[in-house]
């Protein structure tokens, strides 16, 4: 073999091997451009079942019994049980890894009513517990949730009227939960909650002033080693002439913990602040440090979330305003976003709605940190 053969065998080699690397190289570089990793965020308000403004705007003993009857009544024709199939259903189809809940409400009960001599809510009987219910709707769909932080927020107990064993104690604790995929459960930590200090109280017939605790939950998530968010779920106080101010200063507190987080931050909750409305300044001052999902790929749809009527028997969609949010930092991707529960499940009998609120749902992509 010449000299000038064996050189051209040598450089041959050298460009294979130099295209071989040079695939390598492109290939690690990919890798790197992928490794952002996308996750799925779910935010729902469950509603509590039923209106408790007799409820708590009762001046008399007369009035408290009625007001309890009549919305145990309405709790049971809004029928959780039924709706949470609906619910679990949706869950399913959009496959969230975290999903935020608000009033997942726990009711208890007990017989004899004891509620004018204690005045501390004692009952302990389970009538209707929510979340249970709905994680058992998930399982039976093959996809379990694990809650891994729980606000307990009001919690409250008033009498009524049973045909059969007159009074009976009819206890309501509030609650939010954050909730994750458990096939999911071991990339998540840190749990906690906390109580914002400004809430708003009102008298009440059988004991000291109801105070409509408003609270938070926070997780960490770990989508990659390396990366870690941090996810919230709130619900704050409604707006309006007397718990406007109230609202604007939960949101300020929330505001704080975030700036306090040592991750970035995904927020998911109830907001109770119009994003398309001038009521109360809490959504302009949220977006003013993080970015409304929702807007970043819908910008033209309004996006209304609630609220169907409490009965949820109105086949006619009721939503007047933009108050349920997933909120993220201003430089992450949205991919996608979009409503749940914003069609009716059935066409009778009611319940034909999941809840008086729609979900939403975001696709965020989580940048390599």
């Amino acid at each position: 073999m010449t000299s000038d053969r064996v050189r051209r065998l040598r450089c041959c080699s050298l460009l294979a091997v130099g295209s071989v690397l040079a695939a390598l190289l492109s290939s690690c570089t990919a890798a790197a451009v992928q490794e952002d990793t996308p996750i799925t965020v779910m935010t729902q308000n469950l509603y509590v079942g039923t209106p408790l403004n007799d409820a708590f705007g009762a001046s008399t003993w007369s009035d408290l019994v009625a007001a309890g009857s009549s919305a145990w009544a309405n709790l049971l024709a809004s029928d959780f049980p039924t709706r949470a199939e609906a619910l679990a259903d949706e869950i399913a189809s959009a496959h969230p890894d975290v999903v935020g809940l608000q009033e997942v409400t726990l009711w208890r009960d007990q017989t004899p009513s004891d509620v004018m001599t204690q005045p501390t809510p004692n009952a302990v009987h389970v009538a209707l517990d929510f979340l249970a219910i709905l994680r058992y709707e998930l399982s039976a769909r093959g996809l379990p949730y694990t809650p891994v932080a729980t606000s307990t927020n009001v919690d409250v107990e008033f009498p009524r009227l049973d045909p059969a064993a007159g009074l009976v104690d009819l206890r309501l604790t509030d609650r939010d939960v954050l909730m994750v995929r458990t096939d999911l459960a071991h990339r998540f930590g840190n749990p906690d909650t906390g109580h914002y200090t400004a809430q708003f109280s009102e008298p009440f017939p059988t004991g000291p002033p109801v105070t409509s605790i408003r609270g938070w939950t926070s997780i960490d998530y770990r989508p990659t080693p390396t990366t870690t968010v941090r996810v919230f779920n709130t619900h704050l106080e409604v707006g309006g002439p007397v718990t406007g101010t109230i609202q604007e200063q939960q949101g300020d507190q929330f505001l704080a913990l975030v700036a306090a987080s040592p991750r970035p931050v995904i927020a998911l909750g109830d907001f109770n602040s119009p994003a398309d409305g001038p009521s109360t300044s809490t959504y302009r001052n949220l977006t003013a440090v993080l970015h409304d999902a929702w807007t970043s790929v819908r910008p033209a749809d309004p996006g209304w979330t609630c609220c169907q009527a409490p009965s949820l028997a109105d086949a006619v969609r009721r939503e007047l305003g933009r108050i349920d949010l997933v909120l993220t930092p201003e430089d992450w991707t949205v991919t996608r976003a979009a409503r749940i529960g914003d069609q009716p499940f059935r066409e009778a009998p009611p319940p034909l709605w999941v809840s008086d609120h729609f979900g939403v749902t975001a696709w965020i992509v989580v940048p390599e940190r």
